[in-house]
């Protein structure tokens, strides 16, 4: 009997095994907690900036989006705004077109943001390319924190810290910000010890002699383009100081449905790199950041996904002893990752206290939607290919 439950053992040890790496990854990651970014930061270095705006019909939000860019607290001068638009068909461009200092570019045909990117990158000439969504805000020091970490020669890109903004207080809002905090300090430390590549859309700025446009097919863009810089050799950073608002889908079906098309974008990004596995060419980030980020996003859904149905065959040959099999390993997994979990809790809140069973609970159910949406996107990505053509998030912009 317990030759039939093999599979079931062979599949829980792999799917424990992968979560002990990235759980033993995020706890080495905790010791740099205090450390610096190792770059030359000139607060007063202010390169010239392209602020670039990609739009689809985005007239509800567009006249503030130009006014937000207009409004940053950096020398007007050293700033030019640049909106492209994808054939928006509400009037978009023409709102835009009212602002004298803004650029438009129309493009005839809506053929995704990777098409809109790679055409606008021609004429954006300044040493610093900034991207961002029509429907974020930045803050007004956004620029001023972030361009100084560009007076340093091996940076190449930065990302900033994304605020939620939504006027209620809603369970899937305080979802979405408890596990992006835990992230994004993940996301801080692996910037401090080499680069990362899982960058924030809504603000991107790249050095304009490094910036190269994604493929045409690429669901993630952002993740796409911060990997291209790092392979040319620079770093890529997320800088918490970096701030824009954001508002998040208030429906859990606009939720899933984000999260599983920004997962699908990881997938295919993960996958398409794969060259950078344990390659010593690209220093701490070949060998620790993406083998870690690489199990937990692309190897670790399939694995769940292996053990869930191996689970449930195994309960028809012996429902006792699967159980037992089962509990034994959720045990394991369960006590360590409280362990880590409390290491980067007090990191996050900059405290010593010990994380209460809400927030965990909470980052927990998070991750195991990151998980399904990221096993979905890989699924379908298989079966029916990409679509580089995004789907607006309706509620986003209604609420």
């Amino acid at each position: 009997m317990m030759l039939l439950l093999l599979p079931l053992v062979l599949s829980m040890t792999i799917t424990a095994l992968i979560s002990f790496w990235f759980l033993r990854y995020c706890k080495g990651l905790a010791k740099y907690k205090n450390a610096s970014f190792n770059v030359s930061i000139d607060s007063s270095y202010q390169p010239t900036v392209s602020i670039i705006i990609p739009t689809y019909n985005e007239a509800s939000s567009i006249k503030d989006k130009i006014e937000n860019a207009i409004e940053l607290n950096y020398p007007p001068e050293k700033v030019k705004i640049i909106v492209i638009d994808s054939a928006s068909t509400d009037g978009t461009a023409d709102i835009a077109e009212r602002f004298e200092s803004v650029k438009v570019i129309r493009q005839p045909e809506r053929k995704g943001k990777s098409s809109a990117l790679a055409e606008v990158f021609k004429v954006a000439t300044e040493e610093i390319v900034v991207i961002t969504d029509a429907d974020a805000m930045l803050d007004k020091d956004v620029l001023k924190n972030a361009m100084p970490y560009f007076a340093d020669k091996s940076v190449g890109a930065v990302t900033g810290k994304q605020i939620l903004i939504n006027p209620n207080e809603t369970i899937s809002q305080q979802s979405e910000q408890t596990y992006r905090e835990f992230f994004d300090t993940i996301r801080t430390i692996e910037s401090k010890i080499a680069s990362t590549m899982i960058f924030n859309g809504p603000f991107m700025a790249f050095r304009q002699n490094v910036l190269e446009a994604p493929p045409q097919n690429s669901v993630a863009d952002d993740t796409e383009m911060a990997i291209h810089v790092i392979k040319k050799g620079y770093r890529a950073l997320y800088i918490p100081e970096a701030i824009f608002y954001e508002k998040i889908p208030l429906s859990n079906e606009s939720r899933i449905k984000q999260k599983e098309r920004r997962a699908q974008g990881l997938v295919q990004s993960f996958w398409r790199h794969r060259d950078i596995l344990f390659n010593t060419k690209y220093g701490k980030f070949g060998t620790d950041v993406f083998p870690s980020e690489f199990a937990v996003h692309l190897l670790l859904p399939f694995a769940l996904m292996i053990s869930i149905i191996v689970f449930s065959i195994s309960l028809y040959i012996d429902m006792t002893s699967s159980l037992i099999i089962t509990s034994i390993y959720l045990f394991a997994v369960g006590i360590y990752t409280l362990a880590v979990y409390s290491d980067i809790n007090k990191i996050v809140n900059s405290s010593n206290k010990d994380a209460n069973i809400k927030d965990i609970m909470i980052t927990f159910l998070s991750f195991m939607q990151l998980q399904f949406a990221l096993l979905s996107g890989a699924l379908k990505m298989v079966i029916f290919g990409t679509s580089h053509i995004w789907e607006q998030i309706s509620d986003i912009r209604e609420n």
